[in-house]
């Protein structure tokens, strides 16, 4: 009797791991869906900080569009170094580590490239109001 109450405990115990590793998966896949989305996106940061630099150019030291201009440039920067570092940590999930090993890094991913998407497209928003577009 014990060894059929083994037999049955071990397939449940399997089933359930491949669950929590489908999690992990499903994660991977979203960050993963969100950085091709705002991956794009990165042209458009350069072309803005392009635009805002030569407008910069040509305003006196002390004007306070300079400094507004100034910010936005760096917020755009911001983003744009937030996607290279998410790419550069990125990590595959390898499904032979543990589900313990797995999920904590697979939640990091997902919740930084949110932020990276979030701070990319607020800058790219500001950035466009003030130039105008």
């Amino acid at each position: 009797m014990r060894k059929l109450c083994y037999l049955l405990f071990i397939p449940v115990v399997l089933m359930a791991c491949g669950q929590d590793k489908a999690i992990v998966k499903e994660m991977d896949e979203k960050a993963i869906a969100i950085h091709d989305e705002v991956m794009p996106k990165m042209k458009e940061i350069i072309d803005l900080k392009g635009e805002i630099k030569a407008k910069i150019a040509g305003l006196d030291s002390l004007s306070t569009e300079k400094q507004t201009l100034e910010s936005a440039y760096e917020a755009l920067a911001t983003g744009e170094e937030g996607m290279r570092e998410w790419m550069r940590n990125y990590q595959k999930p390898d499904f032979k580590k543990s589900l313990e090993e797995l999920k904590p890094v697979a939640e990091f991913q997902l919740q930084a490239i949110e932020k990276v998407k979030v701070q990319m497209e607020s800058s790219i928003a500001d950035a466009k109001g003030l130039l105008g577009k």
